[in-house]
């Protein structure tokens, strides 16, 4: 799960003494190469919500904003950023823009109120001005980590007739990053993301699914969903 930051001048000063993965110059240049300007299309349904007090950049999440802790307050509760102005589909054509990597510099110049010690990959989303930010973990250390939590969220190839051929009921749902049952697994994850764990028995034909926190868990039978967990709105 990702890592909380603070955002008081006191423990901002601590956290800028944590540890983090540095990706070795190689690895930069390649995800600078491989990467950036590349087209790509939503993978899953996702949230677009405004950076936290950067209001000059949206943030682009598969979970939902509220459980997000990527900013804490001084006693190390998380500060809830914005509430999520709309839902992206699975199929949404979007390009990568750039790839940043915190530096002293780049530290001081990003908004207090934001993930500043993260790594953020800029993409672009159509008819939307403000660049949309992916916030990738403090702990991805080469450039296999960052592409495989990009991957997560963004695929090679256009997901958009995946998703029209789910039934409406469900096509409806993950419009709304819902469940409903019966789902395969295809769809459970264009609805709720990938998940964080899968728990999976063969013999039984059954799988249980949770996301980060254990805040949301899914269950399914022969690839079907029959049963899932998740906080009340």
């Amino acid at each position: 799960m990702l890592r909380a930051l603070s955002v008081t001048a006191a423990v901002l000063s601590l956290a800028a003494c944590a540890p983090r993965a540095t990706l070795p110059d190689a690895d930069r240049e390649r995800i600078a190469r491989e990467l950036e300007g590349q087209q790509r299309y939503l993978r899953v349904a996702a949230f677009s919500a405004p950076l936290w007090g950067d209001r000059e950049r949206m943030l682009l999440t598969a979970q939902p904003v509220a459980e997000l802790d990527l900013v804490n307050k001084t006693g190390g509760t998380p500060v809830v950023p914005p509430s999520a102005q709309r839902v992206l589909l699975p199929g949404t054509p979007v390009r990568v823009v750039r790839v940043e990597f915190p530096t002293g510099w780049l530290i001081a110049k990003r908004v207090v109120m934001s993930p500043r010690y993260h790594p953020w990959v800029y993409v672009a989303v159509p008819g939307e001005t403000r660049p949309h930010v992916v916030v990738i973990s403090q702990s991805a250390a080469t450039f296999e980590d960052v592409r495989d939590e990009l991957e997560g969220m963004l695929a090679d190839d256009d997901t958009g007739p995946a998703l029209r051929a789910l039934p409406p009921e469900q096509q409806a749902a993950i419009a709304r990053k819902e469940l409903v049952d019966g789902m395969n697994s295809r769809a459970l994850e264009m609805a709720w993301g990938l998940p964080e764990k899968k728990r999976i028995d063969r013999p039984a034909g059954t799988e249980e699914w949770t996301w980060p926190g254990a805040k949301r868990r899914a269950f399914l039978r022969d690839d079907r969903l029959v049963r899932w967990e998740s906080p009340r709105p």
